[in-house]
């Protein structure tokens, strides 16, 4: 029987039964005894792994709710332009890696920003071209709502030219820009045959790695169907738990599978996003008075789709980020549950971005749970582009974190990595720090919203979340403590060790 036991340490167990402790000891995984230093010392035998924390503060393992995860480690393999503020900048470290892994095979690059560069646009194909000689090349904005390509990757897309999203100019002219259904068959299609190129093992490893680094000891991996079977594949030998949600519609394909959740964004989501205007809005868009976004389903397509997942007993997770998106998935869910009441059934809405007056009351009554991004308002504040984008009064309701936790709906906050980085502590840095002060939250509320709430989003609050006797001991060793640091400074904290069913699989400085 394996035995863990943690020493010396200042936990923040999460429970109200046994708020703080000292020391604990896990057989098999599990909590057996929590307790004082010196009642545990007396516990020990030769050949139990011992953890001493050196007085540091432990709280549970993390649990990021809304994780792209095989594109997360695909991302570490690409050309990352976060924070490249000129188009300049942006073809020289496209020429540099294609320089560095020469050939004809695709390129891609992450994390793009337009509005950081002064002419606030894409760069076109041909830039696209000079920079890397022809050579298929995929820009991916940060958001992953629109994007850029030139000539040569397009041509690899197996989508028709006049694809709704296709963007071009004045005079007819192919730009190079996709957004819509145009963007998200791009990003389905260039991550699978990017994912090939590479291999998804490279890719899952690189992901379990940043995970750990950052604490996290279970993942909600939102995931494109080709790729559930590989991942499912290695997940008992990785170092972080994950919890599939299958971006498909394939419901007898899920159930199959032995799966309980289905949904998430990419090709299930119900909207964009604000930038490139493709977040679909009941009002219109300030800077576009003729535009309201696009909704990328039909009323009763939706609605047969959550329908058959419902009646089969699985949890259905999707995107929906502007007011129009998030009406129509509420009216889905209020339609399939009156037909089909099932208590419990913690169906999510991902991002709940821009609601409407009276949204989180009608979530709310349906029992619905809201898995957000915190960290969106640190990349993306409220009074930065959104004013100009959708007016003043609806930018300071954008990322109502602090209002719905207020509200009393289930709220768990995640990253939606690649999109921001797998970084609790950046996300709960941004929960209390957020931009519009009406909006943030305390930081033990930031600590739940990170912990026990990701684990009750996916029904296993029975063994996450908390530590307490009978729960896996899956736990984070802090440098410093987040309850007592300035809140300026919590992004600082950082992860010394990470236990994930009383393996230790992180250590600070170890394999970095």
């Amino acid at each position: 029987m394996k035995k863990f036991i943690l020493m010396n340490a200042d936990i923040w167990t999460g429970s109200p039964r046994q708020p703080g402790a000292e020391a604990l000891v896990a057989e098999d995984g599990r909590i057996v005894h929590i307790g004082t230093s010196a009642e545990i010392a007396a516990e020990i035998a030769p050949g139990d792994e011992v953890l001493d924390a050196k007085g540091r503060r432990v709280v549970p393992g993390f649990i990021d709710t809304h994780v792209h995860f095989t594109l997360t480690g695909l991302g570490h393999l690409v050309i990352n332009l976060d924070g490249v503020d000129s188009l300049q900048a942006v073809q020289e470290r496209l020429r540099l890696h294609h320089e560095r892994y020469p050939g004809d095979s695709l390129l891609l690059a992450l994390n793009f920003q337009p509005e950081l560069n002064p002419q606030k646009r894409f760069p076109t194909p041909e830039e696209l071209d000079v920079a890397c000689g022809g050579r298929p090349v995929y820009v991916m904005d940060r958001s992953a709502h629109w994007s850029a390509v030139n000539r040569a990757a397009f041509a690899l897309l197996d989508m028709p030219a006049d694809t709704p999203g296709v963007l071009r100019d004045e005079a007819g002219q192919f730009t190079g820009v996709l957004t819509d259904q145009a963007n998200t068959a791009a990003l389905e299609q260039f991550w699978q045959l990017f994912s090939r190129q590479v291999g998804l093992k490279t890719a899952i490893q690189k992901a379990s790695h940043e995970a750990v680094r950052g604490g996290i000891t279970t993942v909600h991996a939102l995931e494109e169907w080709p790729s559930v079977p590989t991942l499912l594949s290695y997940e008992p030998v990785l170092p972080v738990s994950l919890v599939i949600y299958s971006q498909t519609r394939k419901v007898s394909a899920v159930c199959e599978a032995g799966l309980r959740q289905i949904g998430g964004c990419g090709s299930v989501m119900l909207d964009g996003d604000f930038s490139p205007h493709t977040a679909a809005l009941l009002e219109p868009y300030t800077d576009a008075p003729h535009q309201h976004g696009t909704l990328y389903y039909e009323d009763n397509e939706l609605y047969e789709y959550i329908l058959q997942a419902h009646l089969n007993g699985l949890q259905v997770a999707l995107h929906s980020v502007g007011s129009a998106a998030i009406e129509q998935l509420l009216r889905a869910y209020e339609r399939v549950l009156r037909e089909h009441p099932r208590k419990d059934h913690r169906h999510r809405i991902e991002h709940f971005e821009l609601p409407a007056p009276g949204h989180a009351e009608r979530a709310k009554k349906l029992g619905l749970c809201l898995a957000l991004q915190p960290a969106f308002n640190h990349f993306w504040p409220h009074h930065g582009e959104y004013p100009s984008v959708i007016g003043p009064d609806r930018a300071r309701m954008v990322d109502p974190l602090g209002s719905l936790v207020k509200e009393g709906l289930t709220v768990a906050i995640g990253s939606d990595s690649p999109v921001t980085p797998m970084n609790p502590m950046l996300s709960i840095h941004s929960a209390v720090n957020h931009s519009n002060p009406s909006e943030r939250v305390d930081v033990e509320t930031a600590l739940r919203l990170a912990t026990q709430a990701g684990a009750y989003l996916a029904f296993e609050e029975g063994i996450k979340g908390t530590l307490e006797v009978g729960k896996r001991a899956d736990l984070v060793v802090l440098s410093e403590d987040p309850l007592q640091v300035a809140p300026e400074r919590l992004r600082e904290i950082e992860v010394l060790w990470t236990v994930n069913q009383g393996n230790i699989v992180y250590t600070a400085g170890e394999g970095e």
